[in-house]
């Protein structure tokens, strides 16, 4: 079995994750282990593709859409991954992969199945949050005790918990695709 492994990682919360997931994998099928900002030729086609970036605006992040795209990442046997900076049970975690499982879906992709999990907090989005406050009184992220909680708690993140969680996610998606 062909698979692409390929992910998109801003602060290296992702790319952990697929460093994890790539161990789990290599001696049990043939994987193309990418960056996908490292790509810029037109891949072969794959018996299931791997797909997993970061979140931004409670979806995949534009590089991984663009990378989709252009790779003509349709009809195709995906399981999908992400990290986002709250924990994978907060509303905002479930809303984003499962707008990345609708995008997906969107294409016609049979998404097999799909994983997230906390990842650290750009400490740059608190700036950009903190801003968009002093606009708009009304911004829905604001800054406050919450939030502040939510940045310490990511900051040990992506963890050996995550990382032994995304193995055995893998490990169950390879198992049940092998039985398709």
């Amino acid at each position: 079995m062909k698979v692409l492994l390929a992910y998109s990682s801003k602060t290296k919360n992702t790319k952990k994750v697929a460093i994890a997931i790539y161990e789990q994998i290599k001696e049990l099928v043939e994987v193309d282990f990418i960056d996908i900002r490292k790509t810029k030729h037109k891949l072969q086609n794959y018996d299931l593709y791997i797909l997993g970036c970061w979140v931004d605006k409670a979806t995949a992040n534009k590089n991984m859409m663009k990378f989709i795209e252009t790779q003509e990442i349709k009809n195709k046997n995906v399981a999908l991954f992400m990290t986002c900076g709250v924990p994978e049970n907060h509303y905002h975690a479930t809303d984003s992969i499962n707008n990345y499982i609708q995008y997906m879906k969107n294409l016609n992709n049979n998404v097999l199945s799909s994983f997230i999990c906390q990842g650290k907090i750009d400490p740059k989005i608190l700036i950009v949050f903190k801003i968009l406050t002093w606009k708009d009184p009304n911004f829905i992220h604001k800054i406050d005790n919450t939030m502040l909680e939510w940045v310490e708690s990511s900051k040990s993140h992506p963890n050996e918990e995550d990382f032994k969680n995304a193995k055995n996610w893998i490990n169950n998606t390879l198992q049940s695709f092998n039985k398709i």
